[in-house]
């Protein structure tokens, strides 16, 4: 499998978790590659048979491009692609700058899309995109970022149109204990499994669906559950 932005957080412990299960992982990084050997370290440990670093800038298409030669050298077919990478910029619209607008959708969605372009040919089994449940809602001091996870689920929503040989989900994370969540909200390896479990199949979602991680964690009911606690807290609020 292959995930981007797997050197930290979410993409480290999908990576993980995927290696639990006896999958090579190709893991990438931006700028620490001492982080990414160590995540490759720990998924020997756990159990995948082969690992390769490679780096991968996702504004740069010369660095996307060979991304996807070393992947494809050492693994001509991909059982799992998952799209990870991303970065937040907090602001008001109106103070963000059209490098700090370039950076976000370069990364988040056009980069994404790039590299999905390169690489899901030898894809044989899944596309999972990890959106954000912003990509349902609008959020202050968050509208280019917000902006790029509705357009990765609206690419997701069409590939899974164009694929139907695949299974193509986007995975929408609430805020989660990293750094890009100031280490508050729900653990990522929570997140992971819900990842994992989106990508093998085990949650029967039609292709091009979205997988709210909220809902998840809290059981095979969890939908219910969260839906049953949302009513009962609109009812007593009006009480």
């Amino acid at each position: 499998m292959f995930i981007s932005g797997s050197s930290r957080g979410i993409g480290a412990a999908t990576a993980k978790r995927f290696a639990r299960e006896g999958f090579a992982v190709v893991l990438t990084y931006n700028s620490s590659k001492t982080e990414a050997e160590n995540v490759a370290v720990e998924c020997r440990l756990l159990g995948a048979p082969e690992t390769l670093i490679v780096q991968l800038d996702l504004t740069r298409e010369e660095s996307i491009r060979q991304a996807a030669r070393l992947t494809l050298k050492q693994f001509p077919r991909i059982d799992i692609l998952i799209n990870n990478a991303g970065i937040y910029q907090e602001g008001f619209f109106s103070e963000q700058t059209f490098e700090d607008i370039h950076r976000q959708i370069a990364t988040n969605l056009e980069g994404q899309i790039k590299l999905t372009h390169e690489l899901l040919p030898a894809v044989i089994e899944a596309l999972i995109n990890i959106a954000s449940r912003l990509g349902l809602v609008g959020k202050k001091r968050a509208s280019v970022y917000t902006a790029t996870k509705w357009g990765l689920r609206g690419f997701t929503k069409s590939v899974a149109l164009e694929r139907p040989d695949l299974r193509v989900l986007a995975v929408l994370p609430g805020l989660t204990a990293t750094a890009m969540g100031n280490f508050g909200g729900t653990p990522p390896e929570k997140v992971a499994e819900v990842i994992y479990q989106a990508a093998v199949g085990n949650y029967h979602l039609k292709s091009g669906s979205d997988a709210q991680v909220r809902y998840y964690v809290l059981g095979p009911w969890g939908k219910a559950v969260f839906l049953l606690k949302s009513l009962l807290k609109f009812f007593l609020g009006r009480a």
